[in-house]
Formats: C-alpha cells, structure tokens, sequence
C-alpha cells in the first residue's frame, strides 16, 4: 500500500505571503477606521452646537438679552464664557427656574430655565480641551474679520463682519481642535460658504485660530 503523504501547517514562504496580506489589507482598513471614529465624533460636535444655539435663541425668546442676568437680574456682559463663573452665559442657561435666585426682581421672573441640560467648559463634545459660550460687543460692521476678533463674515461673500456695531454677540468658542477636524465641521455648518481652505477657516458662522492648538469660534446669535 502506498503511504498517502499529509501536508502539515505551512511553509515559511506561505507564511510570509499572508502575512504581506494580512499588512497590506491593515494599510488599508485602519486609516479608514480612524477616519470614521473622527466624522463620528465630528457628528457628535455639530449636534451639540445645534443644542447650544437653540438653548442660547429660547433664552433669548424668554428673557429678551443674549447677556447673563446678574443677580439683580440685570443683563451685564460676561466675557470669559466659562461654565465655572456663576455669572457667564452657560452657568446661567443649565440654571434651574426654581433656584431662589430666579425669584428675584427686573427679568428674572421672565426667565423659564433651564434652557441646556448641562454645559461644562472642561468637557466638551468628544473633540477640544474647553468649550466656553461668551457674550461680548462685536468689532464695527465692515470690519475685516480676523481669526480671533469679534466679527464674523456670516454672508460668507467679503470676508468683512455683517455684525451690527451696537449689538451684543454671542458665540461658541471650543479650544483644542485640529484644522482637519475644523475644516469637517465646517463643511457641515458652513457647506456653501468658502472655496480655499483659506476661506473657509474665516468666513461664514466657524472661523478657526491656530493659537491654543486650534481654536473654533462660532457665531451663536447677535442682538
């Protein structure tokens, strides 16, 4: 009888072939997974700056200022934005209708919070180091906008802020984002607005800074 003759596992030639298969197909799976892992967490930025802005116009809509009431229950301009500060704009918007402060005397009685569940500058959205909503005056209209200044270019179409002069601005402003990042956010926010990517870190509601290892500014409401 002939010995029939078994092949056992694999020679180190086959080994090494599926191993450069196995390298190649992970060359090109992996950036593709990390390219969807970042849209995702992209996605979930948008949706919470959609949050913040209808927070920031239903405050609006009730209490008629875009600023922070004091404890007075005066509207005053809080610049730093910062969630920390009993007094920003954020503190004020997660602040409960029944906290004995709303009690109080001129438009606290007009306020019906609150109008975001929850706003932490130290955590933001998946994406950055710290998020802060500020209040402040804007640059005069017509100004060139900077990546920094307060104005912003909304119409998208000359790079000078649309902002009225004697308006009060409020915006979203989130340190630590990458220009890749903000660029696919801005196309979410700002689709039809920029051609070069020049222009795009400028113009429209999102405008990015390089300081702070990137830093958004995005135009809220003005009033």
């Amino acid at each position: 009888m002939q010995k029939l003759r078994t092949h056992e596992g694999m020679t180190m030639i086959e080994m090494i072939g599926v191993l450069g298969v196995v390298a190649v197909l992970a060359a090109l799976i992996i950036p593709r997974v990390f390219d969807v892992i970042t849209d995702s967490k992209v996605d979930a930025l948008a949706t919470a700056l959609r949050t913040y802005e209808t927070g920031v116009t239903k405050y609006y809509a009730d209490v008629g200022s875009l600023l922070p009431l004091d404890a007075q229950g005066i509207p005053q301009i809080e610049g730093t934005g910062d969630s920390a500060v009993v007094t920003s704009l954020p503190a004020r918007l997660t602040l409960q209708s029944t906290d004995p402060l709303v009690l109080g005397t001129n438009l606290w009685p007009k306020f019906q919070g609150p109008y975001l569940q929850k706003f932490n500058s130290d955590m933001p959205p998946e994406i950055g180091t710290n998020m802060f909503i500020p209040t402040n005056i804007p640059v005069p209209i017509n100004t060139p906008v900077t990546s920094d200044n307060m104005g912003w270019d909304l119409k998208g179409d000359d790079g000078n802020s649309d902002i009225p002069t004697d308006a009060h601005v409020a915006f979203f402003k989130l340190q630590g984002i990458g220009e890749e990042d903000f660029l696919k956010l801005d196309q979410i926010v700002d689709s039809l607005i920029g051609t070069t990517d020049a222009e795009r870190k400028l113009r429209g509601r999102a405008k990015w800074d390089p300081a702070n290892d990137g830093t958004l500014y995005l135009y809220l409401a003005h009033r």
